[in-house]
C-alpha cells in the first residue's frame, strides 16, 4: 500500500531559473539535481526547506511532444494551486520575503488557526505562509 507522499511537482518554465528563485528567495536547500540518462538536457531537481526531511518539491519543466511543441501542461504554469508552508513567525517571514523581492500577495493576518499570509513565487503561483496558533 502507498504509505506517504514524498515528492510534489511545480511546473517551471525554466528549471535553472527556479532553482535560483527557490534557492535564494525562499532559502531553501537543493535535495537533487541530476540529469536524466536518456536526455541530459531535463533534470531531476527538487528543493526544500533546510529541516524538511520527508517531503520535496520537483522543479518539473511541462514534457514535450514529439514536433518540440511544449505538452498541455506548459499552459498550466502560473496557475497551480500554492502550498501552505510552516513558519515559526509569519510576520518575520513576510519582512524578509519582501526584503529579497519576493511579491506579498496578503500581509499577515490573525485567523482563527494562526498568523496567515500569501506570497507569489516567481510564476504567480500563490503559497501560503501559516504560523499556526498554538494549542491551548
Amino acid at each position: 500500500m502507498i504509505t506517504k507522499i514524498t515528492h510534489v511537482p511545480i511546473l517551471v518554465s525554466d528549471q535553472k531559473e527556479a532553482l535560483e528563485w527557490f534557492t535564494k528567495k525562499l532559502g531553501f536547500e537543493v535535495k537533487a539535481n541530476d540529469p536524466f540518462p536518456d536526455n541530459p538536457e531535463h533534470f531531476w531537481i527538487t528543493v526544500a526547506p533546510p529541516q524538511q526531511a520527508d517531503l520535496e518539491i520537483v522543479l518539473q519543466p511541462p514534457l514535450w511532444g514529439p514536433e518540440g511543441e511544449p505538452d498541455e501542461r506548459a499552459r498550466m504554469i502560473g496557475k497551480q494551486p500554492g502550498f501552505v508552508m510552516m513558519s515559526t513567525d509569519c510576520r518575520a517571514d513576510c519582512e524578509e520575503l519582501k526584503a529579497r523581492g519576493v511579491k506579498v500577495v496578503d500581509e499577515p493576518m490573525e485567523m482563527p488557526w494562526g498568523v496567515s499570509a500569501l506570497f507569489a513565487d516567481l510564476y504567480g503561483n500563490v503559497h501560503n505562509i501559516l504560523e499556526p496558533r498554538a494549542m491551548e
